[in-house]
C-alpha cells in the first residue's frame, strides 16, 4: 500500500478507535446511574462495527457503479424516507428526524447528506456536460428542496451546515463567485427565517452571545469548556472524565470531542485533541488530492462532495465544543454515539477510499515510468 493509502486507513480507524474508548467511558457511568447491562454495550457496539464495516465495502463497491439507476434509488428513496419521518417518524427533543424498524432507530437526514451529493454528481455530468454553470442553479434548487424538509424537522443546523457543504463542492467543481455569494445571500436568508421560526434557535445563539436569562441552559456551553481545560496536556485518564456525570449532556454526541480532551488532553492516545483533529484533516486532504487526480467527472465530483462533506461536520462539531460556534447538536463523524451517522459516513468515506486507491496506483505507475 501507498503512504496515502495507509494514512487514511490508519486516522479512520483511529477515529472510530477514540469512538469506542468515549462510548466505553459514558456506558460504565449509565450502567451505575441506570442500571444497564454490560452485554447491551458490547452486542450495539459490535453491531455497529459491523454495519459501519459493511457499509464501507458498499461504499468501495459503489464507487465501481456506473449507471444512474442505483444513484435515482439511493437519493429519491431517502428523500421518501426523509419525508416519512416528518410526516410519521418518533419525535425526540422536540425533533421529528427518527424512523423506527423493530428495536431500532436511524435517521434518514444521515444518509439524504450523500445520496444528494450523488444525485447533484449526475447532473453536473449528463446536464451540465461537466459544466458547472450550467447545472449550478438547478443544483442549489434541488438542495434548497431537500434542506428544506430537514430544515421542517426541525434540524436547523445540519440543514445549514449541508447547504454549505454543497455550496463548497459546487465551487470547488467551477461554481463562478457571483454564483455562490448569490447563493450565500439565500443561505442567510433561510437563517434568518430559522431564527424568527424555531425558539430553541434564538436560544442558541441568545447563548453563544451570553445572554444571562440563559444561564442555566447555557451550563453545556461552559461546561464543555470545562472539560477541555480540565483535560490539559495528557487528561485525566481513560473513563475519569468527570463532565459525563450528568453535568454536560450529550456526553457522547454533540459533545463527544470535549469529553474525549478531558480524558485525553491535548496529546494523550488516542483520544487527544491534536490527534483526533490530525485525523480529520489527513482523511480531507488526502481525500481532496484522489479526487483531483480522478479521470472520471462523477467519481470527482462525489469524492470531493463527500470530503467536503465530512470535513465540515467534522469542523463545525469541533468547533461548538470550543466555543466558537453557537450549539448545534451535530454528532463528531464516527467518534459521537449513532448507527445512523456511522454507516452513513462509512459508505461515503468507502467511496472515497476506493478512489484513493486508484489514485495512488497511478501515481505509482507515473512514478515508475
Amino acid at each position: 500500500m501507498s503512504r496515502r493509502v495507509t494514512l487514511y486507513l490508519f486516522a479512520l480507524v483511529w477515529l472510530v478507535s477514540a469512538g469506542m474508548l468515549l462510548q466505553w467511558s459514558v456506558f460504565m457511568y449509565k450502567v451505575v446511574v441506570y442500571d444497564l447491562e454490560i452485554t447491551t454495550f458490547a452486542i450495539n457496539n459490535v453491531l455497529r462495527i459491523f454495519l459501519g464495516v459493511l457499509a464501507f465495502g458498499f461504499g468501495m463497491w459503489a464507487y465501481r457503479w456506473k449507471g444512474t439507476l442505483f444513484v435515482d434509488l439511493l437519493f429519491y428513496g431517502s428523500v421518501a424516507l426523509l419525508l416519512f419521518s416528518l410526516l410519521a417518524g418518533e419525535s425526540f427533543g422536540g425533533a421529528t428526524r427518527w424512523i423506527r424498524v423493530g428495536g431500532f432507530t436511524f435517521q434518514p437526514s444521515e444518509v439524504v447528506k450523500y445520496s444528494l451529493i450523488m444525485y447533484l454528481a449526475k447532473l453536473y455530468v449528463l446536464e451540465g456536460k461537466t459544466n458547472m454553470v450550467r447545472v449550478f442553479w438547478k443544483s442549489i434548487f434541488i438542495t434548497v428542496g431537500v434542506v428544506s424538509i430537514v430544515f421542517a424537522q426541525p434540524n436547523f443546523s445540519t440543514a445549514i451546515v449541508l447547504l454549505f457543504s454543497v455550496m463548497v463542492t459546487l465551487f470547488l467543481l467551477g461554481a463562478t463567485p457571483l454564483q455562490i455569494g448569490a447563493t450565500t445571500f439565500i443561505a442567510v436568508l433561510i437563517s434568518v427565517v430559522g431564527y424568527f421560526r424555531f425558539e430553541h434557535v434564538r436560544e442558541r445563539i441568545a447563548i453563544f452571545l451570553g445572554a444571562k436569562q440563559y444561564t442555566y441552559k447555557a451550563q453545556q456551553v461552559v461546561q464543555a469548556k470545562v472539560s477541555i481545560v480540565r483535560g490539559g496536556v495528557f487528561g485525566k485518564g481513560p473513563g475519569m472524565g468527570l463532565q459525563k456525570l450528568g453535568y454536560l449532556p450529550s456526553a457522547d454526541k454533540d459533545y463527544a470531542f470535549s469529553n474525549l480532551v478531558e480524558e485525553y488532553g491535548l496529546l494523550g492516545i488516542p483520544g487527544g485533541a491534536l490527534w483526533i483533529v490530525l485525523s480529520v484533516l489527513l482523511i480531507t486532504w488526502i481525500g481532496l488530492w484522489a479526487a483531483q487526480r480522478n479521470p472520471d467527472p462523477f467519481r470527482r465530483f462525489v469524492v470531493v462532495g463527500f470530503t467536503i462533506t465530512f470535513f465540515t461536520f467534522s469542523f463545525v462539531h469541533i468547533a461548538v465544543n470550543l466555543g466558537v460556534l453557537p450549539p448545534t447538536g451535530l454528532p463528531l463523524p464516527f467518534v459521537s454515539y449513532g448507527g445512523s451517522a456511522l454507516v452513513a459516513n462509512a459508505f461515503a468515506l468507502g467511496y472515497v477510499f476506493r478512489a484513493v486507491l486508484d489514485a495512488s496506483r497511478s501515481h505509482l505507475k507515473r512514478g515508475i515510468r
